[in-house]
């Protein structure tokens, strides 16, 4: 994929100061459980962010599983265009310690999941000027480590309103490289719907593009599996996600804390999404740059 010098342009805006900004703010919060209450100060952190950057269709969509209940955050980008797949770009907001029925532990989660979150984010605020062809919906998921209950929930949700057929781009972990510094691409390969693998093949080659074409992050290709991107494939959605790879040693413990991720490996990551959406969503180059760079 050679480069483009308009989503080059926007590439490059990432920052990483603001990707910081935001995984520390999450991680102030003793713990961000499903279960705790300090988890709707966090919903009001992240739906304040997206308003701040000029969002004004920003929803807490409420969800409810086996006696509990909380909140997804939906930020929607309309497109400009018609009868083309809407893209969900995603991450979970809640977070855990070993042991999963304890809620009131100091829990950071720094890079499960505030880099997930911290990535969606910042690819809003540099998309809030450019027109895109394709309506994009950020959304930020609770429930995520009690079995995927936010993005069941809202997948459902879509779907019973016939909506239109979705892309989801799913970040969980992308805040501390492995020894090679590889982003793993993870496509679909089977799971409940195998008629969905090819086009989600195609979106991981553009993802994989994405990275060699603005950044320098080696690419691995992955499968998907246990995290929010599934309940959509199994709405016969076309899934992909970015994930660090195995060997966080701070995993669901207290040491997951800001001070342990990298993140330039964080900003690489996000521009790897960036470039993706701007290559499959953007409303013309001409019609983009009426908007001006970030």
């Amino acid at each position: 994929m050679p480069t483009d010098e308009f989503t080059a342009t926007h590439v490059e805006a990432v920052s990483p100061v603001a990707l910081r900004d935001t995984v520390e703010a999450l991680a102030s919060f003793y713990t961000r459980h499903t279960y705790s209450p300090h988890l709707k100060a966090a919903a009001t952190l992240i739906s304040d962010r997206f308003t701040a950057v000029g969002y004004p269709d920003v929803d807490r969509r409420p969800w409810s599983h086996a006696g509990h209940s909380a909140h997804n955050i939906v930020c929607t980008k309309p497109g400009t265009g018609d009868g083309e797949p809407e893209i969900i770009v995603c991450a979970h907001y809640d977070c855990r310690m070993e042991d999963l029925a304890d809620a009131t532990a100091r829990a950071p989660g720094a890079d499960d999941n505030g880099s997930g979150v911290a990535a969606v984010l910042e690819v809003a605020r540099l998309l809030a000027p450019v027109d895109l062809s394709t309506t994009v919906r950020f959304v930020a998921f609770s429930g995520e480590e009690q079995g995927l209950w936010g993005s069941a929930a809202y997948a459902a949700e879509l779907h019973a309103a016939d909506s239109d057929v979705y892309r989801v781009i799913n970040l969980d972990m992308v805040g501390r490289p492995p020894a090679d510094g590889s982003v793993t691409v993870e496509r679909d390969i089977g799971n409940a719907v195998p008629g969905n693998d090819a086009a989600s093949h195609a979106l991981g080659a553009v993802m994989a593009q994405s990275a060699a074409a603005y950044t320098s992050l080696p690419v691995k290709l992955g499968p998907i599996y246990a995290s929010d991107y599934m309940p959509f494939e199994a709405h016969s959605d076309i899934t992909v996600g970015a994930y660090e790879g195995e060997g966080n040693p701070h995993y669901h413990r207290t040491s997951d804390a800001p001070s342990t991720l990298d993140y330039g490996y964080l900003a690489a990551v996000t521009k790897t999404v960036l470039a993706t959406l701007l290559t499959e969503a953007l409303d013309g180059v001409d019609a983009a740059r009426s908007t001006g760079a970030p």
